[in-house]
């Protein structure tokens, strides 16, 4: 009679179930750098682009009003809002480029990616001895994928010299 035994058979399942878990587990652990590296990215670009909006709206910004959770910046051609939604961990946002415009108090845009939360953040805008203000923003952004959540603390700082 010809065929295999039960430990000829037993051993080949075996084999094969240990190839199976290996490839599996090298599937996970590259499925898991992979988030880990978009969410660092995400993040950082998230924040990147963040400071950069901000930054322009800062240092063009004629008045500067608000108060930890938001902040309202109005120029003579432009009106840039920013507001912590703490429900959604999200700032909404407008900008209105027009003369003569008033900030929106309740902006509808977010500005970040859905996948993208804001933890913490507060707007602090300070007097300084020379003229002009001092305008803070500080934050904990947290990206979440389904392998990876990266968080990433900043804090950004500009001096508005218009008056």
């Amino acid at each position: 009679m010809r065929g295999f035994t039960l430990f000829e058979t037993l051993l080949a399942m075996t084999i094969v179930s240990l190839v199976s878990v290996t490839s599996v587990y090298i599937l996970f652990l590259s499925l898991n750098l992979r988030d880990l590296t978009l969410t660092t990215t995400k993040t950082d670009e998230s924040v990147r682009v963040f400071e950069r909006f901000f930054r322009e709206a800062v240092l063009g910004a004629q008045s500067i009003s608000g108060d930890t959770q938001s902040i309202f910046l109005r120029s003579q051609s432009e009106c840039w809002s920013f507001v912590y939604d703490e429900g959604n961990k999200n700032v909404r946002y407008s900008a209105k480029m027009q003369s003569g415009c008033t900030p929106e108090i309740n902006p509808s845009n977010f500005f970040f990616p859905s996948s993208t939360k804001i933890e913490a953040i507060s707007f602090v805008v300070l007097p300084i001895s020379t003229g002009g203000r001092l305008v803070k923003v500080n934050g904990t952004i947290q990206t979440i994928l389904p392998f990876d959540v990266f968080q990433k603390s900043f804090s950004l700082s500009y001096v508005n010299l218009i008056d």
